[in-house]
């Protein structure tokens, strides 16, 4: 709503989208004018391309980084305090019925010049209603940029947690379809072993979907209360000098304290279960591989391959050394054609390890990648949090161990 100081002044310095004075603006595209916060909210949800509000010209949408202006905004406007005539009884001086044009520091109250000079203001700092005013204005408008990106950083959270929650859709189904496909080939007894793990795992799945919605329900709502009080920042700074002092410190307070409680994405976790005599089927298929064949080649492809994979787009500048123990890669002396093998692998404490089985044809090539055909590749890689140097793994606590169970019918 535009206010009544508006009127009186020109034109260029008013904003077509709220009808009031300019509160920091920018200039987009096709060369029109407005108020950052009005495009902010204008453009929230709005489609890929955005269009000017006046001329309908496709626009991009804005760089928020963009500096604050107050100062130019309020410098700009030359005479525009003239136009705050008093609204109200509260701006004139009781006792000595004059304008109140000063703001006492001390105790926070306005004064008019004959007040400032009394005996229980004199030794008080005292300061212009309109320099007090921008200063406060600068403040709001800062809060009002870090609470847009406090939802801009809210809306991806959101995008994160509804991704999340469709990757675990698919991590439930895989898990159903991993014990149904084991238990039939166990003995009958297993049976209630089998539904009791399912219950569990429907439940564990219930509960892990519930704390996603409930997760992705404050977010959204933590977005509109954002936005109320952005919007409410926003109405604060187009008050006039005196009505925005009296309640310019409370919203503030409010606002800064909103911004400590921002909801972050959950990061669940499934519970493993133990398959009575599962170890046992499979040690009865043991065979033991011995490592002991460096690959001369050094299979260049696959270890760039994996190394993009373990680095990510935040590292990808980070060096690999291939001659490195860790990262020469190892043939087994061992084969076979076909049947059923088990054996397990020794990975310490590592988290970024990749154990496989390839055709013996690989052996004198140097060529093989991730996707090559006549190659089953078992990879582990730490994921790294962007900006962080801590790094976070799909488990909690990585195995010593790794077991790797071949059936097959047919020669390898």
């Amino acid at each position: 709503m535009a206010s009544a100081s508006a009127q009186c002044l020109p034109t260029e310095i008013i904003c077509s989208i709220c009808k009031d004075t300019f509160t920091d603006p920018a200039t987009i595209r096709c060369g029109h004018r407005f108020c950052t916060p009005c495009l902010c909210l204008l453009w929230e949800d709005a489609p890929t391309v955005t269009c000017c509000p006046v001329c309908k010209a496709a626009s991009p949408k804005m760089d928020l980084k963009s500096t604050i202006l107050a100062k130019k905004h309020i410098r700009s406007t030359g005479n525009s305090v003239i136009c705050q005539l008093p609204g109200s009884a509260k701006q004139m001086c009781r006792t000595h019925q004059v304008i109140k044009l000063y703001f006492c520091e001390a105790d926070k109250s306005l004064l008019c010049l004959f007040c400032s000079r009394s005996t229980g203001h004199a030794t008080h700092e005292h300061y212009s209603v309109m320099q007090v005013a921008e200063h406060y204005r600068e403040h709001l408008l800062m809060q009002m940029k870090s609470i847009w990106k406090k939802k801009q950083e809210n809306q991806r959270n959101i995008k994160k947690v509804t991704n999340t929650f469709r990757a675990w859709e698919g991590f439930i189904n895989l898990r159903l379809v991993m014990i149904r496909a084991e238990y039939p080939k166990v003995c009958q007894y297993l049976q209630e072993e089998k539904q009791k793990h399912l219950e569990m795992l429907a439940i564990e799945g219930t509960v892990i979907f519930q704390r996603l919605n409930r997760n992705v329900a404050r977010m959204i709502h933590m977005g509109k209360l954002l936005r109320k009080t952005y919007e409410e920042l926003k109405e604060m700074c187009l008050k006039a000098d005196v009505d925005m002092l009296q309640g310019v410190e409370d919203t503030m307070k409010r606002s800064q304290l909103m911004q400590l409680y921002i909801p972050q994405p959950l990061d669940p976790q499934l519970s493993t279960w133990t398959i009575t005599g599962m170890l046992e089927r499979l040690n009865s298929f043991r065979v033991y591989i011995t490592l002991d064949g460096k690959i001369r080649n050094g299979c260049v492809p696959l270890i760039e391959a994996l190394r993009r994979l373990q680095c990510g787009p935040v590292d990808r500048d980070v060096p690999w050394d291939a001659a490195c123990p860790e990262n020469t890669p190892t043939w087994g002396a061992q084969t076979f054609t076909a049947g059923k093998h088990y054996w397990e692998v020794d990975v310490g404490n590592s988290g970024d390890w990749v154990i496989g089985l390839c055709k013996e044809s690989w052996t004198s090539r140097n060529d093989m990648l991730l996707n090559s055909e006549d190659i089953f590749l078992l990879l582990c890689v730490k994921r790294k949090q962007p900006g962080k140097n801590q790094r976070r793994t799909w488990r909690k606590n990585l195995p010593d161990l790794c077991s790797l169970w071949l059936e097959d019918q047919h020669s390898f």
